[in-house]
């Protein structure tokens, strides 16, 4: 008997904790601050000491959320956080909020901080200004959360979802916007058009004038000729050159 009572204290004073778990030690209930890392370890047996295993490894939550903007839109989001117990005090994570922190904690602390960053834009700047909400989130997070030894690694904000009519005004803006660059376009291809008849109007009025001109030099020399009687000039004063060139 007192063999077998040995062997049954032996296993009962063992703890066995995996890779990248914490073992919280309590006695009756209490926490005594002692944590256990990885490998086997010994508590006082027969109930006297219970551990409570945690994953300090890195973990993941994702949530849905709804919130309001800035200028009272209705805004779904998703929201997913990275983060990780702090070993050594993983006892006080125990001690204030237990085992399901995550439901009690870590999901509300999503939404709340969801909530209160939106709150801070309008429905457009969610949208042009992501990163600087993100960084919100992350920001209130890290308030929220460290404090119970809970570091936050990443925030994501992987979708934004607008109500029906929001999706059709941005659609309407976006399409009044495309019709009036369509406009612009058109607008300078025709001055452009319109630039280019000119100059070839111009051009051709140019031609116009410089053949009537030749002509009428022709003509007036043509004129003269038939009138001439052939003889040139006796005398010619200074450095006067006769009026008709010939090539």
């Amino acid at each position: 008997i007192l063999v077998l009572l040995g062997v049954i204290t032996l296993f009962s004073s063992m703890r066995s904790v995996n890779t990248g778990q914490v073992g919280v030690v309590t006695q009756y209930g209490r926490v005594t601050g002692r944590e256990l890392g990885e490998g086997f370890s010994w508590v006082l047996p027969w109930g006297i000491n219970n551990v409570t295993v945690y994953d300090v490894k890195n973990q993941k939550e994702e949530v849905q959320s709804n919130a309001a903007t800035k200028d009272l839109q209705d805004v779904g989001g998703t929201i997913v956080i990275n983060y990780q117990l702090n070993r050594g005090e993983v006892s006080k994570m125990h001690k204030e909020v237990g085992k399901e922190y995550k439901d009690k904690l870590v999901t509300p602390a999503l939404n709340e901080v969801f909530k209160a960053a939106t709150a801070k834009y309008n429905a457009s700047e969610l949208i042009t200004q992501r990163a600087e909400v993100k960084n919100d989130v992350y920001e209130g997070l890290k308030s929220r959360l460290e404090k119970y030894g809970i570091q936050v690694l990443d925030v994501s904000i992987t979708s934004f979802n607008f109500s029906k009519e929001f999706n059709a005004a941005i659609e309407a803006v976006q399409i009044a916007n495309q019709n009036v660059a369509r406009a612009r376009q058109e607008l300078e291809t025709a001055k452009v058009e319109e630039e280019k008849k000119v100059a070839e109007a111009e051009g051709a009025a140019e031609a116009q004038r410089l053949q009537q001109q030749t002509l009428t030099q022709e003509l007036l020399t043509k004129q003269y000729l038939e009138k001439w009687d052939g003889k040139l000039p006796a005398t010619m004063s200074g450095n006067a050159t006769p009026f008709i060139h010939v090539k």
